[in-house]
């Protein structure tokens, strides 16, 4: 292991401040839902860290075990149960000493890899999250994201922390490409910088990582001067989460830069094979883009609306993407499917709802058909619903 930064719990910093920003305001509707399940969850923060920073702010730990506590307090679901497990290698103790309000939180000292199959093996049927911010990238091993979508469970989330820029200045050092602007990587903030060299095994580790050699090929291009570093890295973000979509159904890329003006240099992946729970997520990103963007700018006012990846949300991009995407369909699918794999193409670029928007404009248009179960209301009038919950059902189909 690099040597560890042991500067980095005593502030946090505005990069902390975005990933769990976007814990906090996924977990408690995903709770609050999960909950109905009438299955038990588990929550484990894979690299849990000190829970709190010196200068007052809660960590992740925190996050996750407050809003527990509040879905419990509110749920109508009798006995509901939900352990939290809590890893790390460096501070469980700091971990026992600022949780120690939560006794019922499990805290194993240790690496993630080491314990994570042992958590789980007796997880049947449960719910499981996972929050996994690695320190470093060499814990972020594919196959075992491939061996916990095999798992017997009632359904899985991941919500990852992927240094994807960390990734390719390391697989520049292993394939012998250098970067002459190091401005790339210069405001990186890492806990634990992974260090590998050009060797057989630094390939192979990073093989494993990336769960392929499709990233050799894209640092080859970088090398010969064919694509920059940001392209390079949006490259690798692309296909890595392709590589993730062979096990998990849905798969969001969520592109973060710390600062306005800034290209994003890290990736929140959010995988799940349920598409309410992808469809939650996107709902949520844009819910609280508000909160991230003030996080961002520090409190400057922006005027206009923007995308995850700070770009200018144009509606009638949105309109285009979704005419694309919607024309595919010429025999009639679920709305809600279409609408978490249409997201997962684009990735969270706008809310659910303004999709639905231009999906009604265009049924108004006769450009889609849309069959609503039950078709009529009580009244004997033709249902206008967009939501498939509660006995409803929507289908979609581009008009021919």
């Amino acid at each position: 292991m690099a040597k560890k930064n042991n500067d980095f719990f005593v502030k946090k910093k505005e990069w902390s401040m975005v990933k769990d920003e976007l814990l906090g305001c996924y977990f408690k509707p995903y709770v609050s839902k999960i909950l109905h399940t009438y299955r038990p969850l588990v929550y484990v923060d894979c690299f849990a860290g000190k829970g709190k920073f010196e200068d007052g702010n809660n960590g992740s730990p925190l996050i996750a075990l407050k809003i527990i506590s509040e879905c419990l307090e509110t749920t109508t679901v009798k006995n509901p149960r939900i352990e939290t497990i809590f890893i790390d290698l460096n501070y469980a103790e700091d971990l026992k000493k600022n949780l120690s309000s939560f006794p019922e939180a499990n805290i194993i000292s240790g690496k993630y890899e080491d314990n994570i199959k042992t958590v789980l093996k007796d997880k049947k049927n449960w719910n499981v999250f996972l929050y996994i911010d690695p320190y470093g990238i060499k814990a972020l091993q594919c196959s075992l994201f491939d061996s916990f979508s095999k798992g017997s469970f009632n359904s899985i989330e991941m919500l990852i922390n992927l240094n994807s820029f960390g990734f390719i200045r390391e697989a520049c050092h292993a394939l012998g490409a250098s970067f002459d602007d190091k401005s790339l990587f210069a405001d990186l903030i890492e806990y634990d910088s992974t260090k590998l060299d050009a060797s057989e095994k630094s390939i192979n580790e990073l093989n494993e990582i990336a769960g392929g050699d499709y990233w050799q090929e894209i640092i080859e291009l970088y090398k010969d001067g064919e694509i920059d570093g940001y392209e390079a890295e949006s490259q690798f973000a692309k296909k890595y989460c392709e590589r993730l979509n062979q096990s998990y159904s849905y798969v969001l890329n969520m592109p973060l830069r710390i600062k306005k003006g800034q290209r994003p240099k890290y990736r929140l992946i959010h995988t799940t094979n349920h598409r309410d729970g992808c469809l939650l997520m996107v709902d949520n990103i844009c819910n609280r883009w508000e909160a991230l963007q003030e996080i961002q700018t520090g409190g400057q006012i922006s005027f206009f609306e923007e995308d995850c990846n700070n770009e200018i949300v144009n509606k009638e991009e949105i309109k285009c993407k979704t005419q694309e995407f919607f024309s595919q369909f010429s025999d009639y699918v679920s709305l809600y499917d279409s609408l978490a794999m249409f997201f997962v193409n684009y990735g969270p670029i706008c809310s659910t709802g303004d999709v639905k928007k231009v999906i009604k404009e265009f049924e108004s248009k006769k450009m889609i058909m849309i069959h609503r179960n039950p078709s009529l209301t009580s009244k004997g009038k033709p249902t206008t619903f967009m939501s498939e919950e509660k006995g409803q059902t929507v289908l979609v189909r581009w008009a021919e």
